[in-house]
């Protein structure tokens, strides 16, 4: 997993995005658009390094979780940015918002794609950001702000021959009496039906594949005799799930 530093963390969560101030194709109240709007305002502080205008629509101590598990302050949030560098830019499309009222406090959900320049490199993170707004003196303060990474996978598949794709065709069980991981092929393509969700398998080395929406990859077993026996799948965290083939 990409892991983030602090100072980009506070970059994603104050993001520079969404000019607009309503949530796109639903109908809020004027209390959801003035916290939507206070949302915004946050981010748009942080894109101008106003760092008074941030101070005043964050509480002193809210608490932020990170996409590590992470607990960090506000005044862990405010130190870095003095020192970003003056050509500093990421771009970040912020969208979907939902919002939920109750009483003096707010709930904002939204996912995130986010790009960054590290050199040569140009980073794509997407993610889910929950923010939790109360109402003080008339005006909405942050309180809190739980992140996490979703699982997008940006690795290339290699060139295959996918006639070899026949040898992985199947069912395979998680465990017993439990999930089926059906295999098939299609148009030279290699499936696996999971829970009823169907993703192409990408193929990444002699064996393993990936999928597009997950961060792991498996690996096929063999005999000694080379029909495949199942396969392993290589989690993200590094632990991994021994799967068997039924037939």
């Amino acid at each position: 997993m990409f892991r983030l530093s602090l100072l980009r963390l506070w970059c994603l969560i104050i993001a520079i995005a969404f000019a607009a101030n309503t949530a796109r194709g639903q109908q809020v109240s004027k209390e959801e658009q003035e916290v939507l709007n206070a949302s915004a305002a946050r981010r748009e502080a942080y894109n101008h390094r106003d760092l008074v205008a941030l101070n005043r629509y964050i509480s002193d101590d809210g608490l932020v979780s990170t996409d590590d598990g992470a607990l960090v302050t506000k005044a862990d949030l405010m130190r870095p940015l003095k020192d970003l560098p003056p050509n500093y830019e990421q771009i970040t499309n912020a969208r979907e918002f939902a919002v939920r009222l109750q009483g003096s406090a707010a709930v904002i959900s939204f996912p995130s794609t986010t790009r960054e320049q590290f050199g040569d490199s140009d980073i794509v993170t997407e993610q889910r950001r929950s923010e939790t707004w109360m109402k003080q003196d008339g005006a909405w303060v942050l309180f809190a702000v739980q992140t996490g990474n979703l699982p997008k996978n940006f690795r290339k598949p290699i060139a295959t021959d996918s006639r070899n794709y026949k040898d992985y065709v199947g069912q395979y069980e998680w465990r017993p009496h439990g999930e089926i991981d059906v295999v098939s092929l299609k148009n030279d393509k290699l499936w696996a039906r999971l829970d009823g969700d169907e993703d192409e398998d990408l193929p990444l080395g002699a064996d393993t594949f990936f999928i597009a929406n997950d961060l792991g990859s498996v690996t096929f077993t063999r005999d000694a005799s080379g029909r495949v026996t199942g396969y392993t799948d290589h989690r993200v965290d590094g632990q991994e799930i021994h799967v068997r083939r039924l037939r």
